[in-house]
């Protein structure tokens, strides 16, 4: 008997997701492939691969009239013998167009291409990594032509041995729109929209107090007394999963890094009228689906 597959996507939404049992695995895997090996123009430049290539991997399809922001998955995976195991990954913490605080123009067009999933396009998901583009669907226009810069990655869940069962769950996704589905056992949502409204009232602190008439060191000063003192070189650590209902203190904290490192590299009036400019950061209404 053969490993099972099992598939716990948001269907209903138009997320679909497709196993390797699935008799249309197989043209949308190698698809993707094909495009990864021979990319076209204006791609930005692939990573040395680390995924397990033994790890399972099954293709998301967005099926829906809306392009996908940032998907958050979980993994179970059954052995022969032992203990099931899980990984669980979300990727609505990161830096995307959901959030674009201090992105220039030209970067969110970019991120608006290569960072999410275009209506009718498909990704390999494999352990913490997705692969593959918006190529499948439409090539990049000009000003989202990759011109250089940094590229992200992930790590990879590795097989513990010979496999009963894989299950993959799609816990969440968000929609360019704003619009969030799926059962969110990660609590994408409030710790997306926390860190949004953190970043909001740190910058309304700084256009208050510029108009105010405040000094920078004053405003800064203010800032810090909500967001914690500057932590210095280091980042701060990643939020720990059990800090539930602690997502606006984390990314506080997060800022008050962010904000120390802009005041190295920038100054202090600068950094307050980059703080202020994120008053004027154009976001989706943020809302759960039903």
């Amino acid at each position: 008997m053969g490993m099972e597959y099992r598939c716990e996507d948001l269907s209903r939404y138009g997320v679909v997701l497709f196993p390797p049992s699935s008799p249309e695995y197989a043209g949308l895997f190698a698809d993707i492939q094909k495009r990864l090996t021979n990319p076209i123009a204006g791609s930005p430049p692939q990573l040395p691969g680390r995924e397990d290539p033994d790890a399972p991997t099954m293709i998301l399809c967005n099926r829906s009239p809306t392009a996908i922001a940032a998907p958050s998955w979980i993994w179970r995976l059954e052995p022969e013998a032992g203990r099931p195991t899980g990984s669980r990954v979300s990727t609505a913490s990161v830096p995307s167009v959901l959030a674009p605080f201090g992105l220039e123009e030209r970067q969110f067009k970019l991120y608006g291409y290569w960072h999410v999933i275009l209506p009718g396009s498909k990704r390999g998901i494999r352990g913490n990594s997705m692969f593959g583009d918006n190529t499948d669907v439409r090539p990049p226009q000009p000003d989202e032509v990759w011109k250089g810069g940094v590229v992200g990655g992930a790590g990879s869940l590795r097989s513990p041995g010979p496999l009963k069962s894989v299950t993959l769950t799609l816990d969440g996704i968000f929609f360019l729109d704003g619009g969030f589905a799926g059962p969110d056992t990660l609590h994408s949502f409030d710790r997306l929209t926390a860190d949004v409204d953190a970043h909001l009232q740190v910058a309304r602190l700084a256009r208050d107090g510029h108009y105010r008439g405040l000094s920078a060191q004053d405003i800064l000063q203010q800032i810090a007394e909500i967001t914690g003192p500057d932590p210095g070189p280091a980042p701060p650590p990643p939020p720990l999963p059990h800090r539930v209902g602690h997502f606006r203190e984390d990314s506080l904290r997060n800022l008050a890094w962010r904000i120390g490192m802009m005041r190295q590299h920038n100054g202090d009036d600068r950094t307050i009228y980059s703080l202020m400019l994120w008053t004027e950061t154009p976001l989706p209404k943020f809302r759960r689906l039903s």
